[in-house]
């Protein structure tokens, strides 16, 4: 592996596209969920259109929150099957590709991810155009799925910062990054619903399509690859059983200075959050609709008020904070875990809007436990094993957010506003707390643990030929 790449430039190469592939799918996710909910109700529920307007013009009013408890359950079984076409085959196509992408680079991975991505937002932009059914948009999910999605562009952007940084920045490179996607997530959340009411559905898909694309060309023209392979790539060469079979190996197999235990306890932290992580994102715009009338414009308010926070929190944690205090990765990962878990409180209790606001400012540090995860497990793991390690992490985590939208789905369906407290975003707190006995115990052993190198597993002459 090659670390030639230093000063600024290691902020921008694979970060800047992230944002804007980041800011695509924002400026779309809402707008893409009003157009299920919207199509559910004067399609699939033949309701009269003028009665569906209401859901745009008015969700505030009687009518429009009584239409709402008949259009949600059945407009969030898409939502589940969409997060379903998007997670198996990624998750299977991370198998391999992440060991691959140890052998013959991280480009080619990120480039199939931002094509299959494109492609998705190319076929929304047809689809939005005609009055069909909703479940026809599942169809524009296949080539997100058969290239890899947003899966595959995860898995290469990461591998990617851990090769250029060292261990004592990795988690500022992480946490800058996780601050770029905040602010892409900023950015499309403010201009999505602006251009939608402007020029509707298609040209907010168009829009994102065009960003999907650009940032694609970034990646392919613009950034250094860091593995340089001679040897020419194949087909045969990604989809080879040797490279699965290496990677159960290297995660599984016990050997020197290589602790699997925290490992593995990092692997199950970053499905535990994303589990709650997805399960907010199924259900939060659902919840302020029901509860407190929101339409789009209030919720996009709103959304965008709790990412300014948390771009300052990721800021002031990381880059302030931890070095004053000389806070370990654990100890950061466990306060930023009570800062979300007071937020789900307040969020169990929301009865009237200011709450949500509350909610976003005990927040404001929530953000910053996942790039302190992925630095503790780049950590515990050899620099050539990178791509092995954290495509079984990929792997799991893309899966994840259909166990989570079924989770969430199920278990705000039953209890949906007006029950209070809310017991879905107790959930989100369980979860939370069981995280923080688990980084308690990390830390432990990291305590006890003596720093023995990494001895690295022998390559199969058969991956390098």
């Amino acid at each position: 592996m090659e670390h030639a790449i230093t000063g600024w430039k290691r902020y921008a190469l694979v970060q800047p596209p992230m944002m804007i592939l980041i800011f695509a799918q924002a400026i779309s996710s809402n707008i893409l969920t009003d157009l299920i909910v919207y199509r559910t109700c004067s399609i699939t529920l033949s309701i009269n259109k003028t009665e569906c307007l209401l859901l745009h013009k008015n969700s505030s009013s009687t009518e429009a929150l009584k239409l709402d408890t008949l259009v949600q359950p059945k407009a969030s079984l898409i939502l589940m099957s969409k997060s379903l076409v998007e997670s198996v085959i990624p998750a299977l196509l991370s198998l391999f590709l992440g060991p691959w992408s140890d052998i013959y680079g991280r480009k080619p991975i990120m480039v199939s991810g931002y094509i299959g991505t494109s492609l998705t937002y190319l076929i929304l932009s047809l689809i939005s155009i005609w009055d069909i059914n909703p479940w026809f948009i599942l169809i524009a999910y296949i080539p997100y799925a058969c290239l890899g999605g947003f899966c595959m562009i995860l898995l290469g952007t990461i591998c990617y910062v851990t090769d250029i940084s060292d261990e004592q920045e990795r988690g500022w490179q992480l946490a800058y990054m996780q601050a770029l996607i905040s602010i892409g997530i900023l950015i499309g959340i403010l201009t999505g619903p602006v251009i939608f009411q402007a020029h509707g559905y298609t040209v907010v898909f168009v829009i994102a399509t065009t960003c999907c694309i650009l940032s694609g060309l970034y990646i392919c023209f613009i950034v250094p690859d860091t593995i340089h392979n001679t040897n020419s790539m194949t087909v045969k060469s990604l989809f080879d059983v040797h490279l699965v079979k290496e990677l159960i190996s290297t995660c599984t197999k016990k050997r020197d200075g290589f602790n699997r235990y925290i490992v593995w306890c990092c692997i199950s932290i970053i499905i535990l959050l994303t589990i709650a992580l997805q399960g907010d994102i199924t259900v939060e715009f659902l919840f302020t609709s029901a509860r407190l009338g929101w339409d789009v414009n209030r919720y996009s308010i709103y959304v965008a008020t709790n990412i300014i926070l948390s771009i300052l929190g990721i800021i002031l944690a990381v880059k302030f904070l931890v070095p004053c205090g000389e806070l370990s990765e654990e100890v950061t990962a466990i306060l930023s875990l009570l800062s979300s878990i007071s937020s789900y409180v307040v969020r169990s209790f929301t009865f009237k809007s200011w709450h949500m606001y509350l909610a976003a400012v005990v927040s404001m540090f929530s953000d910053v436990a996942g790039p302190m995860i992925r630095a503790i497990l780049s950590k515990s793991v050899p620099p050539e094993d990178t791509g092995k390690v954290f495509s079984m992490t990929v792997c799991i985590e893309t899966l994840t957010p259909f166990m989570a939208s079924s989770l969430y789905t199920m278990v705000y369906t039953h209890f949906m506003p007006p029950i209070y407290p809310l017991p879905v975003w107790l959930v989100s707190g369980l979860i939370n707390i069981i995280v923080i006995f688990i980084l308690i115990n990390i830390k432990i052993r990291n305590m006890k643990s003596t720093s023995t190198r990494y001895t690295p597993l022998e390559q199969d002459d058969e991956l390098l030929s």
